[in-house]
């Protein structure tokens, strides 16, 4: 008989199943860890686990439900959430424009579906040299930079661009009467 990829998912499920059946117990209240197992070889069989949902049934393949990546930091960063704060939302940074002292940790923070990220820019002359480029940033995620020196920090979203997604930390006893790409 041959073995088609349907049987053999059907095969493997099943497999599931007794699995589940065989590290069973009377753990009725037990983790999010736990495996369950319902129906037969031509049902549906469902398997979760606290990072990974896959529902299968003859007629279809598994379909992993995507998990959140960890929050990215840059060095040095703190938790501290009273760090000023700038969100990331309606595509944009808000506020665009943010003052603090030498030895402030920045903190951005995604508060929609989309994906950012937030990198060193260089709009004018006015802006400070530096190298700053964080991991993607999904919904609830933060990221964290401290400013050590005075300067005009300029940044935005490699994701959607500085026309779309821009701004300036300005650190300490500088200042910036600049236009942004983005205002």
């Amino acid at each position: 008989m041959r073995l088609t990829r349907r049987r053999a998912l059907a095969a493997a499920t099943a497999g599931l199943g007794l699995l589940a059946g065989c590290t069973g117990g009377d753990d009725a209240g037990e983790t999010d860890d736990e495996t369950e197992s319902t129906g037969s070889e031509t049902g549906t069989t469902t398997a979760t686990t606290a990072s990974l949902e896959t529902t299968t049934s003859p007629d279809t393949t598994a379909t992993p439900t995507p998990t959140e990546s960890p929050t990215p930091t840059s060095e040095p960063a703190s938790d501290d959430e009273s760090d000023p704060l700038v969100t990331m939302e309606s595509v944009a940074f808000s506020p665009m424009r943010l003052s603090v002292e030498p030895g402030t940790t920045v903190a951005w923070e995604n508060r929609e579906a989309l994906q950012h990220n937030v990198r060193a820019a260089s709009f004018d002359d006015a802006a400070t040299d530096w190298s700053f480029q964080s991991g993607t940033v999904g919904r609830d995620g933060r990221v964290t930079y401290r400013f050590d020196d005075s300067g005009v920090y300029q940044y935005d979203c490699g994701i959607h661009g500085s026309k779309a997604m821009c701004g300036v930390v300005v650190v300490g006893d500088a200042s910036y009467d600049g236009t942004l790409p983005c205002e």
